[in-house]
């Protein structure tokens, strides 16, 4: 997957968890701006690892902390898992 169809499914996880619009979700907003709590970040990662096919943990979320950085860093693994 490339990095805008990550970004993209970062955001509608985040706007489902968070009862948002799309529109309303700002992909340069640190995760802890977005009002997340911590049973919502465990649901928005597995949701992500179900629909990527991959192994996240929490510190992904903090070291990577806006929706561009994972989604960047994510897209990365994805490449890295299909030239494998």
């Amino acid at each position: 997957m490339t990095r805008e169809q990550i970004s993209e499914l970062c955001v509608a996880s985040l706007a489902k968890t968070l009862r948002l619009s799309p529109d309303r979700i700002d992909t340069t907003s640190k995760f802890s701006r977005l009002g997340l709590d911590s049973a919502m970040v465990v649901y928005v990662m597995m949701e992500l690892e179900e629909k990527l096919g991959l192994e996240m943990s929490m510190d992904d979320l903090y070291d990577y902390p806006t929706i561009d950085e994972l989604s960047q860093q994510l897209a990365g693994r994805c490449a890295a898992r299909s030239a494998a």
